[in-house]
């Protein structure tokens, strides 16, 4: 049954409150953290191989490399953001 001793006022208090960081153990944390960086990694790189490949396909066929062109502008920074995220010397002494 309903306790009207229990009710609160919506004004002082919310009914829900977050509680970030208390609920998930860390090291689970960092194991989604993990996961979810090694499957962008991943998507990024087929995605845009992919992508060049099947340009690549289609400008043999055509003989038009316009698509290539196209398609390696959007991709290249793509591959060099993750080869620099991960041969990259951000946190080695490189003196």
């Amino acid at each position: 049954m309903w306790d009207p001793s229990r009710a609160r006022s919506r004004r002082s208090e919310s009914r829900f409150q977050p509680r970030i960081g208390r609920d998930f153990d860390i090291e689970e944390v960092h194991v989604i953290d993990a996961r979810t960086r090694g499957f962008l990694s991943r998507a990024i790189a087929v995605g845009a191989g992919g992508a060049i490949a099947i340009s690549g396909t289609y400008g043999l066929a055509t003989g038009s490399y316009i698509a290539v062109e196209v398609v390696w502008a959007v991709a290249g920074p793509m591959f060099g953001a993750l080869v620099t995220h991960y041969f990259g010397s951000a946190g080695k002494d490189t003196r």
